[in-house]
């Protein structure tokens, strides 16, 4: 073989291998971070109001601790003469929705229940702003129930006593490290939260970027923990589920293939302190389809009038 043949050969092998190693050790993962950092907006979904639904209702604007304006939908009771009404029900969505999502969903089954409401977007969801850290699975998260639970107790018809806070998924484990850290209102709804965040994320990696866990996904969340300052770990509902005080329902589909079922029953087993504590399993019921059932919206009706 020729000198110059075997010199542009050399070459090209030479490029193609850092051509390969830059895909799977710097693009994939990056691109990879990005998807799970910043989940895309669904413009449709949002289009969804409360004028939907002929409710009553006013836009809102809801400040955070760290200076973020989310965005809500504050939404009057069907009836006031109910005694539901004096009930406000404080509703937050999972990673990949939003405030649409849940009114879409929830909306109809809890206000003909006659609670007051509010339903509101979590930051880099919806119509709230994003962050330069993204989705954090909770840990910045907190900061908008807070925000939100300071909004509605600074309403003059609401009963501080008589707040209540639903969430699914994602939303579900940021109300349970809520619950952990703050007792100031009378009871939570966690729907399909998961137990573990390690074991969380490994399975919501492929299934949100596209790529494979192995090699793609344990580098790509390395990054995502440099990024953060915490590891997935660190992120565990049911390691923070004994330090809860208030009444609690555990929600979970047994057909959820997105977070094991047997995370909620981890999560209910962890409620050592809690006032009260209720698990239900729903059969045949996949990652947040609870709802579908015809009694869901009456079971947490019966659970929040038992326990304020």
């Amino acid at each position: 073989m020729k000198k110059w043949l075997k010199i542009t050969l050399t070459i090209s092998i030479i490029v193609l291998v850092v051509s390969g190693a830059l895909v799977v050790f710097v693009i994939i993962p990056v691109v990879g971070k990005n998807t799970m950092l910043y989940p895309s907006r669904d413009s449709v979904e949002m289009a969804y109001t409360p004028n939907e639904l002929d409710m009553t209702y006013a836009n809102v604007t809801i400040p955070t601790s760290d200076g973020l304006d989310l965005k809500g939908w504050y939404i009057e009771p069907l009836d006031l003469n109910d005694p539901n009404s004096n009930v406000t029900l404080i509703v937050l969505h999972g990673a990949t929705h939003s405030k649409s999502f849940m009114l879409n969903h929830y909306g109809e089954g809890f206000y003909n229940q006659g609670y007051r409401m509010l339903f509101f977007d979590s930051r880099n969801r919806g119509e709230s702003p994003d962050t330069e850290l993204g989705l954090t699975w909770g840990i910045d998260e907190v900061k908008d129930i807070r925000a939100a639970v300071d909004f509605v107790k600074d309403q003059p018809e609401v009963n501080d006593s008589q707040v209540v806070i639903f969430a699914e998924s994602q939303g579900a484990a940021t109300l349970l490290f809520y619950a952990e850290k703050y007792s100031d209102v009378s009871a939570i709804i966690a729907d399909s939260s998961w137990a573990y965040g390690d074991q969380m994320i490994e399975k919501a990696y492929p299934m949100r970027s596209g790529f494979p866990w192995i090699i793609f996904g344990q580098i790509t969340i390395a990054m995502m923990e440099r990024h953060y300052g915490f590891t997935f770990a660190d992120i565990s509902p049911a390691a923070d589920a004994g330090n809860i005080t208030m009444p609690t329902y555990i929600i979970h589909g047994n057909a959820d293939l997105d977070i094991s079922p047997e995370d909620a029953t981890t999560i209910y087993n962890a409620l050592t302190s809690a006032s009260n504590r209720t698990l239900w399993r729903v059969d045949d019921r996949g990652h947040v389809k609870a709802y579908l059932e015809s009694d869901y919206f009456t079971r947490i009706a019966q659970f929040i009038t038992n326990n304020i």
